[in-house]
């Protein structure tokens, strides 16, 4: 025991069936020793947690539009089906192409097709009539006092 406890720095213990064996019985006979030795050391300390300065970025997700498809068809009265999309010529078939006001773009091969300028006139136009109308119908749907009083420079139930 003398002889363990001087190599090592830590506390030894005999134990043999569940009982702390004595030094002077030790060399007694074969028997099992098990040997329970307490360490030094322990739990290490707690880190400190990470403090960022600016939040995390979003990560852009795709929103998945239901019935997609029938937006790059239209019906005519007559019942004829059209494409409202360029099919590209170089991509396999069911490759749309993008539709802007100025051309029509690929965007696996990016392959560009540019529109002359009578369509890309009559085209603007459009725009400017679509989000003519999206304005209107966003004064419409908002109620009629709420926007005067926020123009005005006031909050509701401001103490004065």
């Amino acid at each position: 025991m003398n002889i363990l406890n001087s190599e090592l720095a830590c506390d030894v213990q005999l134990v043999q069936c569940g009982e702390l064996v004595s030094a002077s019985s030790i060399l007694a006979g074969e028997r099992i020793y098990y040997v329970t030795v307490d360490a030094e050391g322990g739990k290490k300390k707690k880190k400190k947690k990470k403090n960022f300065a600016k939040p995390k970025k979003k990560k852009h997700r795709h929103r998945k539009v239901k019935l997609a498809t029938l937006k790059l068809y239209n019906v005519d009265n007559k019942g004829v089906v059209q494409r409202s999309h360029k099919q590209c010529p170089q991509c396999p078939q069911g490759v749309y192409m993008a539709k802007h006001f100025d051309r029509h773009y690929c965007g696996t091969c990016h392959q560009t097709f540019r529109m002359d300028e009578a369509t890309i006139k009559a085209n603007l136009e459009a725009i400017k009539k679509q989000q003519a109308l999206k304005a209107a119908q966003a004064a419409a749907a908002a109620p009629a006092g709420g926007a005067a009083d926020k123009a005005a420079g006031g909050k509701k139930g401001k103490k004065k």
